[in-house]
């Protein structure tokens, strides 16, 4: 159906490059490159291109072999895990604390058996730590793109076996891709985590390969081929330095790299000299097992408190170069005879992944205390939930938004009462019990109207469950009860609001703060709660086990940042709550003050809340 040489593509090798680069960049949070994470979709792009080569040729030419084609995969993929996944166990047993390695060996368990990208998705949850400290998170692209290599070739198959007509099987496999586009883009719309997880939405931007690869014969001229892949470069570098991840993804702004990737490929053109140059092409060769050691590499770093500054990022990237070569020239490079010892290999870390998963094998090397605090959000899941009313009040990425939302209990409005609501995200919902507890007794009510991933402002942002319950919040019930509310106090993790401009920000909370007093309804603004790069009760229990006081290199500057701008701007409405030189040790219990990254616990919320209540400015709405 098409005839194409399979000789060495420069231009392919530097887009390997440009992505994992790209996408280094991008999780080490090196300014300027917050679009790097769509080095991803030039991988899948890259992918798709490449099986669709590779199928198609062999299919065409009646040598497809189905053994062979996966054979080759296993080569090429699997070895290089299984030996990331080995040695990062040997390390993490020593300095990993029980309750995370377990985690990080069921990690471990689906990345081998290419199903960590529905394994993270199912147990995707708001107040999950294991992100965090998730050293195979990373896993999840290689996990879609073999999914995709195991059905592709089935689906080439039979559409080369029923539809004959060259054009016709171009249109169908264009009519394919943008049906699956379409459809990834809903489903990020009503779930964005599914969606960026599982292969269904992710498998158009492959299957655009295939239509690349479909076309890659209409361009003649190499003077064109030149200016198209100018342009791609053009889009790519345009995505990675002006993008950000607070974009839906997948979605329309995904069709962006994804198109640049294939005006590269189709140019075919190598005539540009960086590409030709070795180190490019040497990044390259080495991109996957670059891709596979940087992240480990960093969230290693983080989980032993190393501040991240610009010196400790290169020496990371540095590290990270040098493991990226030693299993590509090691692991990588090596030409299996049979994958008898590939199979052998993978059946015994499965083995061991799925004993270490359900057995506190490595407890004895820490203190009965370190495990307590360690283990504070598992063994404090269900007064978590009490904490900030889930499922109830506060709708997460469990809920779907206004369904699960119980505004006759969150929203009763008692008329003897002066009647405070409390709108905002997971920032507002860690306060509801502690105000509970302090209006208990006293004739203030408090409403609750919250959900996670959202700014609590008149403007519609972030995703379908925050605009569904902050729009009945201010278009509806604020406007049908505003003589009976008596304060409003919005609370929010400001920090994550401040992703795009900080201008905009304060700009919308301005205006949502004239929006409530049009209604004659006074505001009270809870500022920014101090956050860290890993959850606390883990960098807590490390300075207790050690005895040392690192937790202070952990904090996120740009938590202080945004608190000192929106304070100095608000200043009528804002009251400061963050801990700045001193900071709650454990209670009698031994339990931290903060829960994960940046949510406090019962006890860290009451802390809080003593300096709310007895602000002036919230003394003047509450009497």
């Amino acid at each position: 159906m098409v005839q194409n040489k399979l000789g060495f593509r420069y231009d392919i090798n530097a887009l390997r490059a440009i992505a994992v680069i790209a996408v280094i960049l991008f999780h080490y949070k090196v300014p300027f490159f917050e679009g790097g994470f769509t080095g991803v979709d030039i991988f899948f792009v890259i992918s798709g291109y490449l099986m669709s080569r590779i199928i198609i040729n062999g299919l065409d030419k009646g040598k497809f072999s189905f053994v062979d084609f996966y054979s080759k995969r296993v080569k090429r993929i699997v070895p290089a895990l299984l030996f990331l996944v080995l040695i990062i166990t040997i390390i993490c047993f020593f300095i990993y604390l029980p309750a995370d390695f377990q985690s990080n060996q069921k990690n471990a368990l689906s990345s081998i058996l290419f199903l960590s990208n529905f394994y993270y998705w199912k147990h995707s949850n708001y107040f999950d730590p294991a992100s965090d400290v998730n050293l195979f998170l990373h896993t999840w692209s290689l996990s879609v793109e073999w999914q995709f290599y195991i059905i592709y070739p089935v689906i080439l198959l039979v559409c080369t076996r029923l539809i004959r007509n060259r054009s016709k099987y171009l249109w169908f496999h264009i009519g394919l891709t943008v049906i699956i586009f379409l459809a990834s883009v809903f489903v990020t719309l009503k779930s964005p985590t599914t969606s960026f997880y599982i292969l269904p939405t992710r498998s158009w931007e492959m299957l655009f390969g295939g239509i690349i690869f479909l076309l890659s014969e209409v361009i003649k001229s190499p003077s064109i081929k030149k200016i198209i892949a100018g342009f791609g470069y053009l889009g790519l570098f345009s995505c990675i330095f002006f993008l950000n991840s607070t974009l839906p993804w997948p979605g329309f702004f995904t069709l962006l790299p994804v198109l640049a990737t294939g005006l590269v490929i189709i140019a075919d053109s190598n005539d540009f000299y960086m590409l030709k140059t070795g180190i490019v092409q040497y990044f390259g060769k080495i991109s996957y097992s670059l891709y596979l050691w940087h992240w480990p590499v960093y969230v290693i770093a983080q989980y032993m408190t190393l501040e991240m500054n610009y010196q400790s990022i290169i020496v990371l990237m540095l590290i990270s170069l040098v493991l990226g070569i030693v299993s590509y020239k090691y692991i990588e490079s090596l030409d299996f005879k049979t994958n008898t010892p590939v199979y052998a290999c993978a059946l015994i870390l499965c083995v061991g992944a799925a004993a270490f998963s359900f057995t506190n094998s490595n407890a004895v090397m820490f203190k009965k205390t370190t495990i307590q605090i360690a283990n504070y959000p598992l063994t404090h899941e269900k007064e978590r939930k009490l904490q900030f009313s889930e499922g109830c009040c506060f709708v997460t990425t469990a809920n779907t938004g206004m369904a699960d939302f119980k505004k006759e209990k969150c929203l009763k409005i008692e008329a003897d009462k002066r009647n405070i609501l409390l709108i905002g995200d997971s920032h507002a919902a860690q306060f509801s019990a502690s105000l509970r507890d302090a209006f208990n007794g006293t004739n203030i009510n408090l409403l609750q109207a919250n959900a996670s991933g959202c700014s609590p402002i008149i403007r519609k942002n972030g995703v379908i469950r925050c605009s569904e319950v902050m729009d009945f919040i201010y278009n509806k019930f604020v406007v049908e009860n505003s003589t009976k509310i008596d304060g409003v106090i919005i609370c929010a993790n400001w920090v994550d609001c401040d992703a795009t401009n900080r201008q905009e920000l304060l700009q919308d909370i301005q205006a949502t703060i004239q929006y409530l007093r049009k209604y004659g309804i006074s505001t009270v603004l809870i500022g920014q709660n101090e956050t860290y790069t890993m959850p606390y009760p883990t960098i807590l229990a490390r300075d207790y086990q050690y005895n040392t006081k690192l937790s202070f290199k952990s904090l996120n500057k740009n938590a202080y940042s945004i608190n000192t701008y929106l304070a100095k701007n608000l200043a009528p409405y804002y009251i400061d709550i963050i801990n700045t030189d001193k900071f709650p040790g454990l209670d009698m219990n031994n339990n931290p003050y903060m829960m994960d990254r940046n949510h406090f616990t019962k006890y860290g919320a009451d802390l809080a809340c003593l300096k709310i209540l007895s602000n002036p400015i919230t003394k003047s709405i509450l009497q």
